[in-house]
C-alpha cells in the first residue's frame, strides 16, 4: 500500500505553488492552533496529512482537525484561531439545525475532566459545546475529535520528506509523490473505544448528547460495523449520538493553503447512543469450532477433539 504526503505544515502539497521547508527544532507557528507547531519543535516534519490511493485525506496530525490544547508552552491561556473558529461554527450548524448561529451564540470548554470515581484516573472530553441562542432545542454536547491517526511505515514518510527539503528547488510534485506506507484505521479506533464508550455513558446519563466528529476514512471503517444494524435515524428526532464524517471539500478550484473540510451531511448517522453502543458489542456468532480440532497437550502429546 501507498500514501502521498497531503498537506505540509497546512499547506496542500496538490497546489502549483511550491511549499518552502521549514527549520526542524525551531519554532514557528502552526496554523490549525495558536501555538507553534509541535512536531517541528521535536525535530520531527510537519506532516498533517496524507492522501490514500482512493484520494481521500487522512489526518495524521492530532491538532489537524479541531486542537483542543487550551494553553501554550508557557502555561498561558490560548484563544481559538480562524480556522477552529469556523469548523467549530460549521458543526454546531449543523448539530444544532441552525444555519443563524453566529460565533457570539456558541459556547465551548476544552479538555473539560470527566471524573471517574471508581478507576485511578479521569477522562477528558475535546469539547464540551453549548447553543447559547434562544432558537433550539438542542443544547448540551460533548464533541469528541478523531480525524484519523498513525500510519504504518512512518520512516518512509519521514525520509522523503527530508529528501525533499534538502532539494535545492524543493518542488510539490516531488513532495507528493507516493511512499510505501498505509493508514491504521483500526489502531486510531482501538484507542478511542473505552474512552468513547465512558465518556458517552456519563453525557448519557447526564441528558447531554455525544457528536463524535471523525475523519472520512474512519468513519468508513466504523460504519462497516454497523451498516447491518439498521439504526433509527432520530435526526428529526430526540436523538442522543452523532456520528459526524468530515471530509475534503472538493467543489471549489485547488489553492495553496490548507486542505478545505467539511461536513459530510448525507453519511451522517444520528441514532440512540445506547443502541448503538449495543451494536458495537455485539459482534460476530457463535462458532463452535474453535474449540475442536487438534490440540497440544501441556507434555507436548496431541489430542483430536
Amino acid at each position: 500500500m501507498v500514501v502521498s504526503v497531503a498537506e505540509y505544515l497546512g499547506q496542500r502539497t496538490d497546489s502549483e505553488i511550491n511549499i518552502v521547508p521549514v527549520e526542524l527544532g525551531e519554532p514557528v507557528s502552526c496554523p490549525f492552533m495558536d501555538r507553534s507547531c509541535e512536531k517541528v519543535l521535536k525535530n520531527l516534519q510537519p506532516v498533517c496529512a496524507v492522501r490514500k490511493t482512493d484520494n481521500s485525506v487522512w489526518i495524521s496530525c492530532e491538532h489537524r482537525l479541531c486542537s483542543s490544547r487550551k494553553k501554550n508552552k508557557l502555561g498561558q491561556s490560548i484563544g481559538l484561531v480562524k480556522h477552529q473558529q469556523e469548523l467549530l461554527l460549521h458543526i454546531a450548524k449543523f448539530i444544532y439545525a441552525d444555519e443563524q448561529l453566529t460565533l457570539d451564540e456558541v459556547g465551548i470548554k476544552k479538555e473539560v475532566t470527566i471524573p471517574l470515581p471508581e478507576a485511578d484516573h479521569n477522562y477528558h472530553a475535546d469539547y464540551v459545546m453549548r447553543n447559547f441562542s434562544s432558537r433550539g432545542k438542542v443544547d448540551e454536547i460533548l464533541l469528541e475529535m478523531q480525524g484519523g491517526g498513525e500510519t504504518s511505515n512512518t520512516g518512509a514518510i519521514t525520509k522523503h520528506v527530508a529528501n525533499w527539503a534538502k532539494m535545492a528547488l524543493p518542488t510539490n510534485k516531488f513532495l507528493r509523490e507516493n511512499v510505501a506506507a498505509n493508514t491504521i484505521e483500526t489502531n486510531a479506533w482501538r484507542r478511542q473505544q473505552e474512552q468513547f464508550l465512558v465518556k458517552g455513558n456519563v453525557v448519557d446519563q447526564t441528558g447531554g448528547k455525544i457528536v463524535f466528529v471523525v475523519g472520512r476514512p474512519l468513519f468508513d471503517y466504523l460504519y462497516k460495523r454497523i451498516r447491518n444494524a439498521n439504526l433509527r435515524d432520530l435526526r428529526q428526532h430526540n436523538w442522543t449520538l452523532c456520528l459526524l464524517p468530515i471530509k475534503e471539500k472538493t467543489e471549489q478550484e485547488i489553492r495553496s493553503g490548507k486542505i478545505p473540510l467539511t461536513i459530510d451531511e448525507e453519511l451522517a448517522l444520528f441514532t440512540n447512543y445506547s443502541t448503538f453502543i449495543r451494536v458495537l458489542t455485539d459482534q460476530g456468532f457463535p462458532c463452535p469450532a474453535i474449540f475442536e480440532g487438534e490440540f497440544t497437550l501441556l507434555n507436548n502429546t496431541f489430542k483430536v477433539v
